[in-house]
């Protein structure tokens, strides 16, 4: 079976100042959950013309005093990187820190760069995709997401908001639908939306039936870590998901 490209860095488990959940502990028990299917791919700290992509130069400014600058830089040249890979085959960055509430010049909730918006504005600038649909399955709103992409015709954010199982499938199941429309797909794949996590709605075998979904609508797929903090189950919930992709 071919392995999943998985892009990784140890400098992803870097202790930087963040909230305590948001830990290197959360790479480490997916890395040794997929560690057997993943072929893992290192990536390249994202250049400040990509970043200048996404957010103001006074957002970027402050980012690199802050402690997580190259944690954070790296992320989002992992997210491009893995968008690259999926011009061939599906791909899954396994970076932190997450993206999704880094706006244009606004961050917060863990993150500090938009890695998703990089990656897609990446791929449309040089030509890689012409149209690109972002699902964003995390249990927090991607308001930073919809703050960079907002009004860009090119591009269609499908954030997955749900009260109860149910809902969240029938608003992915509509989402996916439209994905053959679209050039590529990116997930911002949070995983914080586990039964035993903050959202209390989906099983491991959901995040299965989820991978499988997306990637049987657009083989053009890349996902890349936002949430998830229910640590004991995180890497086999990752695992599922990527088994559901290859499946799909």
């Amino acid at each position: 079976m071919q392995k999943v490209p998985v892009v990784y860095s140890d400098t992803f488990l870097t202790d930087y100042q963040t909230v305590d959940c948001e830990c290197p502990d959360r790479v480490t028990e997916i890395y040794y959950d997929i560690e057997k299917m993943a072929d893992f791919i290192a990536p390249q700290p994202c250049e400040e013309s990509e970043l200048t992509l996404c957010h103001t130069e006074r957002l970027i400014e402050i980012v690199k005093k802050s402690d997580a600058h190259s944690a954070a830089s790296l992320a989002a040249g992992g997210a491009i990187t893995a968008a690259e890979i999926a011009s061939v085959r599906p791909s899954f960055a396994l970076i932190r820190p997450p993206g999704h509430h880094a706006g244009r010049d606004f961050n917060g909730g863990f993150c500090f760069f938009n890695n998703m918006a990089i990656a897609v504005m990446k791929l449309l600038n040089d030509g890689r995709a012409e149209r690109v649909l972002i699902i964003d399955i995390d249990l927090h709103y991607g308001n930073g997401t919809e703050d960079i992409v907002h009004g860009d015709k090119r591009i269609s954010f499908w954030n997955i908001d749900a009260a109860t199982r149910d809902e969240f499938f029938r608003d992915l199941e509509r989402a996916v639908r439209t994905a053959t429309d679209f050039d590529m797909v990116g997930c911002s794949a949070g995983f914080d939306t586990y039964v035993k996590d903050w959202g209390g709605l989906l099983t491991t075998e959901d995040f299965r039936r989820i991978g499988g979904m997306i990637a049987s609508s657009n083989r053009r797929f890349f996902s890349i870590l936002e949430g998830g903090y229910y640590i004991p189950d995180l890497g086999r919930n990752v695992k599922a998901y990527l088994e559901g992709i290859e499946a799909g």
